[in-house]
């Protein structure tokens, strides 16, 4: 399956909620573009960028919970790598994490996009739940 076109397809199916996401974290999909996965938003149970890796895995870029449409809020990033997009997977990796141990109180975390880029390609490299990952 070609993953690319998948994320092309996705993309083109966007409704006002998809469109209203792909807006506000446009930088977001840019850095994921560049790690060499294909984004596309994802507004089922709340809004993610998501991203498909050549092996038919899935990046979920949220924050503690559902991102936020405006970014104001946002105390920073968590990404998880999944073998599918599904609410329950079998696994998960947490690829980067810079929320604050509270959020209610701490400063935010850094919303740094080079440290998404970084993180993400390099997970995609090492991941021993990826078929075809490279070993540790």
């Amino acid at each position: 399956m070609d993953f690319s076109t998948a994320a092309a397809a996705l993309r083109a199916a966007y409704g006002p909620d998809e469109e209203e996401g792909a807006a506000a974290y446009g930088d977001v999909l840019a850095a994921l573009g560049a790690a060499g996965v294909h984004p596309y938003v994802e507004t089922r149970g709340g809004l993610a960028v998501c991203a498909l890796a050549e092996d038919g895995t899935a990046f979920v870029v949220a924050s503690n919970g559902p991102l936020p449409y405006s970014r104001s809020p946002l105390p920073g990033w968590h990404i998880s790598h999944v073998p599918e997009d599904e609410v329950r997977p079998p696994w998960r990796c947490i690829v980067l994490d810079t929320l604050p141990a509270d959020v209610c109180c701490d400063p935010p975390g850094t919303l740094d996009l080079t440290l998404v880029t970084e993180a993400v390609r390099a997970h995609a490299a090492r991941c021993p739940n990826s078929p075809g990952a490279s070993p540790r």
